[in-house]
């Protein structure tokens, strides 16, 4: 039977492995879409919310044109805060020749290095989890 400590334990293991993942992902999507993809202007064309979020963070609708003319417009899975983006403006979008679905935007703030933050945040739950094993199984 799992106990109140045993799940304190638990906890910031899976989500530090969890973070690690996701961090790992993201950081490998976007340096395969900056090597192959291709860049094209874009425009901000509205925003979703995640369902019950009252976080702010909005995922921007991005439509722009693939260079064999074909109009994307999509919805971008990473989201910012809504105060950053507006609709109407301009970003720059790197997406897949293969699957234009699949593409990055990039604005005038530098969000390249948010993976590597999710890596951190994750290395450091892992070890949180570890410490607090470490603590649980020595008394």
């Amino acid at each position: 039977m799992i106990d109140a400590r045993s799940i304190n334990i638990l906890i910031p293991l899976f989500i530090g492995l969890g973070l690690l993942f996701a961090g790992l992902k993201f950081i490998t999507k976007r340096k395969k879409l900056l090597t192959n993809g291709i860049e094209v202007e874009g425009v901000i064309f509205g925003f979703e919310s995640s369902s019950g979020s009252t976080s702010g963070v909005a995922y921007p609708v991005i439509r722009f044109v693939t260079k064999e003319g074909l109009w994307i417009t999509e919805s971008a899975n990473i989201g910012l805060p809504q105060f950053l983006l507006k609709q109407g403006q301009q970003v720059k979008v790197v997406y897949n020749p293969a699957k234009p679905k699949e593409f990055i935007y990039k604005t005038s703030v530098d969000f390249s290095k948010i993976g590597y933050f999710i890596v951190v945040g994750g290395i450091l739950l892992f070890i949180a989890g570890i410490w607090f094993a470490y603590k649980y199984l020595t008394k």
